[in-house]
């Protein structure tokens, strides 16, 4: 005899991969048991008849478990598949868990589905176990969220195919609704769940029909158009923050602007790009040249350093476009301040001008090339060096958002378009949370090599990233490690002028950490370097399962 609440988890699995959701990252749990019994049929090496052919991650971390959902995405995203990712978790602190990556997603416009397990309503309020107060647990941080009551005997077919429409519809971005004007973002159902919780061995039904079944394709953030060019003047400047993409340099080029573009902007490349713009910038010669700027323009989201932020905050005329999830947070005194960059950006309103013809842009290149280059030195811009020239043209690689994000900034070069491999990093609010998971999801999603750059902050910080069970699908993931023995990037900022001892407790934070030992834990290959030429001989080699690099500086 079916029970109830395994009839509806079937449905809804069903539902949502018809729906174009692939991916589902299961925590195990009891509450969550209907989800559970029929991910593991429908994730099976050989589903049974009617169930959906899924991708099943299982993990023990809901934390890590979140960040690989999101890696997931944005795995897919990145190698031309945007879709929703699934996570299901049982009730209780498993569902508190998943927040730091639900923040991550709300800011970075990345869709996930929350699919909680939570106590009957009878079970609420009463003392019963590991029950809490999930309802809109997760705040503003999700794009839709609801509270789904616990399937029952007589129930119509169709409920959960309607839920799952809507709930990745929304995560999609749906233009239809006014929330985050659109973005894609994470979506959360609560889903009550009555005994008995075991599986019932029963069938899969054919998906209820429900129109306007949404696909990974189907919704997007809507643009409207504006046909207005940009200003023909000739000191402009175009800044291409996270997710810009590369129209960003078509704009720059088509004005004979420079382009500072941070690393993950997707436009670091083209005759405009000026690699070595935070040095300029620093030096007199480039505050001289920022002082003269008439135009800024901004496409994607800059978050990596001051002097460009001084640069937008001085703009005399700043147009902002492509600004991603948060684009209503773009500064206030842009004049305008668009959702997609319209094609009118890419031409100038005067004609077509040839690079060679922007005697602004000459003098811009002109300062970086007079620019002292450092003697080289084993340090952190030395592995973000040898890290970014070992990535293959269109290759998938993570940055840490910390001190390696920023190292990649400084020795990154201006790709040949075209050339320059896919580079991400979670930038929606800058954390370290998760990063080593994240890495993986991307590495799952894309079923291709990723490499991923972090320090050793931020890879102890999700360490548990690297547990993979035994019937589990590994990554095949490179994860190079700066081991500079602590947080390090508070020595650039106002704390270090504190007391040397307090700065190193409370924020440099020095672990002591073996790391080969973790990683012999994990059952994941390790290699220690200590030089430039170690490291490169290292990242020779073809990424052929789940390893670490340990670069020691000191």
């Amino acid at each position: 005899m079916s029970h109830p609440s395994a009839e509806f988890a079937r449905e809804l699995i069903a539902a949502l991969a018809a729906s174009g959701v692939r991916e589902f990252v299961l925590c195990p749990g009891s509450r969550s048991g209907p989800l559970a019994h029929a991910l593991a049929e429908a994730g099976a090496d050989n589903p049974p008849l009617g169930a959906p052919g899924v991708d099943l991650h299982v993990r023990i971390d809901e934390r890590s478990a979140a960040f690989l959902a999101l890696g997931l995405a944005r795995g897919g995203a990145a190698t031309g598949e945007p879709r929703a990712v699934a996570i299901v978790t049982t009730s209780g602190t498993a569902v508190g868990n998943l927040m730091p990556a639900v923040m991550e997603a709300h800011h970075a416009g990345v869709p996930l589905l929350l699919l909680t397990a939570d106590r009957p309503g009878e079970l609420r309020g009463v003392g019963a176990n590991q029950t809490t107060d999930q309802v809109g647990i997760f705040g503003t941080f999700v794009r839709w969220s609801a509270d789904v009551a616990a399937p029952a005997d007589g129930d119509e077919p169709g409920r959960a195919a309607r839920l799952a429409m809507r709930a990745v519809g929304v995560a999609l971005g749906d233009p239809a609704r006014d929330d985050m004007t659109g973005t894609p973002g994470p979506v959360h159902l609560n889903l009550e769940f009555r005994d008995p919780l075991g599986p019932d061995n029963g069938v899969w039904d054919d998906v209820p029909r429900v129109e306007g079944h949404p696909s990974s394709g189907a919704y997007g953030l809507p643009v409207a158009p504006d046909p207005a060019p940009l200003p023909a003047v000739e000191r402009g400047v175009v800044i291409a923050g996270d997710g810009a993409g590369d129209i960003a340099r078509l704009v720059a080029e088509a004005h004979g602007w420079p382009l500072l573009a941070e690393p993950t902007s997707g436009a670091r490349a083209g005759d405009a790009c000026i690699p070595a713009y935070l040095e300029l910038l620093a030096a007199d010669a480039g505050a001289d040249l920022a002082r003269q700027v008439h135009q800024v323009v901004v496409i994607g989201r800059p978050t990596l350093t001051r002097p460009v932020q001084r640069l937008i905050a001085d703009a005399p005329a700043l147009m902002v476009a492509a600004h991603g999830a948060r684009w209503r947070e773009a500064p206030r005194h842009a004049e305008r301040v668009l959702r997609a960059v319209p094609d009118a950006w890419t031409t100038r309103a005067d004609g077509t001008l040839a690079l060679g013809d922007s005697p602004w842009l000459a003098r811009w290149h002109a300062a970086a090339s007079a620019l002292v280059a450092p003697e080289p030195a084993w340090d952190r811009d030395a592995i973000g060096a040898a890290f970014l020239a070992s990535l293959a043209p269109g290759g998938l690689a993570l940055l840490g958002s910390s001190g390696s994000i920023r190292a990649a900034d400084r020795v990154a070069p201006a790709w040949a378009p075209g050339e320059a491999p896919i580079l991400i990093a979670n930038r929606g609010l800058a954390g370290i949370d998760g990063t080593v998971s994240t890495a993986a999801g991307m590495a799952l999603a894309a079923g291709a090599p990723v490499s991923a750059l972090m320090g050793d902050v931020t890879f102890l910080h999700d360490v548990g990233g690297l547990l993979v069970g035994p019937r589990e699908r590994r990554p095949r993931l490179r994860i190079v490690v700066i081991d500079d023995h602590g947080g390090t990037i508070f020595g650039g900022l106002e704390h270090s002028a504190a007391p040397a001892a307090n700065v190193e407790r409370v924020f440099t934070t020095p672990h002591g950490a073996d790391l080969a030992a973790l990683c012999a834990g994990y059952g994941v290959a390790h290699t220690r370097v200590a030089s430039a030429e170690a490291l490169t001989r290292a990242l020779a080699r073809p990424v052929s399962g789940l390893e670490v690099i340990q670069a020691v500086l000191r």
